[in-house]
């Protein structure tokens, strides 16, 4: 068995030097910031619910104001006549935050009960303004994957996944998992394989109409992923195709 484990070992790490020879070179600009970045924005999100919101879905005042996100993800903002806020979605599966724009003038709303019937909520990212450089689109990316990832209870908790910037970051989830009980661990092959990750850094690719946003992910419920954003340069900038690539599969093996 100990021969068996040291021949994968082997195996990967040669697959591994193979690809990093034979991948091909990366057309774009490297985001050299994405650690600060995401780092920033995880700053400044809360952990658990207050109680009060979670047991009645109504915001009480001082809770988490997401327009803070701005203060971060500087390259973005909303468009005039607009600011961003949300209601607590509670219900027999969990709770989660869900995010709108709000016109100017317009009271904002306390819980859902608020929202006037047969009014649906606009999708917040079609007020969203991007400064069209290569940062912008990267800051869009990460606050489609990130800008919900607050205030979450139970089955919500499954929206875990998280932006990788370099190996270290592949190295930490890799321990965090092993060392710290949550569910499956990392069998060998699977660290062989997510170590041998090439092209960890965020790419972003500008074109005469769209950007491409390449980046890494990983989720308990998947592994990780090479995901790719093409999102419209033009306002509203449109997420047109997201694709996603798994790279190394993995599942936590728990399920909420």
């Amino acid at each position: 068995m100990k021969k068996q484990t040291i021949f994968l070992l082997l195996v990967f790490f040669a697959f591994s030097l193979s690809c990093q020879f034979l991948s091909p070179s990366r057309n774009g600009t490297i985001i050299s910031s994405c650690a600060n970045i995401v780092k920033a924005v995880r700053s400044i999100q809360p952990g658990g619910a207050p109680q009060a919101l979670l047991e009645t879905g109504v915001k009480q005042g001082g809770e988490f104001e997401v327009v803070k996100y701005f203060d971060v993800l500087t390259h973005l903002s909303m468009q005039d006549g607009y600011t961003l806020d949300y209601v607590y979605q509670v219900d027999s599966l969990g709770a989660y935050p869900v995010l709108y724009p709000l016109p100017d003038g317009l009271t904002p709303y306390a819980s859902f009960a608020d929202i006037p019937e047969n009014t649906q909520l606009a999708n917040y990212f079609d007020h969203l303004v991007v400064a069209d450089v290569e940062q912008g689109y990267f800051e869009f990316a990460a606050m489609h994957i990130m800008a919900g990832q607050f205030y979450l209870d139970w089955h919500a908790n499954y929206n875990d996944t998280e932006i990788v910037c370099n190996s270290d970051e592949v190295n930490a989830i890799l321990s965090d998992i092993n060392d710290g009980g949550f569910g499956n661990a990392f069998d060998l092959p699977q660290q062989a394989k997510a170590r041998a990750m090439t092209n960890l850094e965020p790419l972003v690719q500008l074109t005469e109409n769209t950007a491409i946003v390449e980046l890494i992910v990983f989720t308990k419920w998947g592994g990780f992923y090479r995901q790719t954003y093409t999102i419209s340069r033009s306002f509203p900038h449109t997420i047109i195709d997201v694709n996603s690539e798994n790279l190394v599969p993995y599942d936590c093996g728990i399920m909420f």
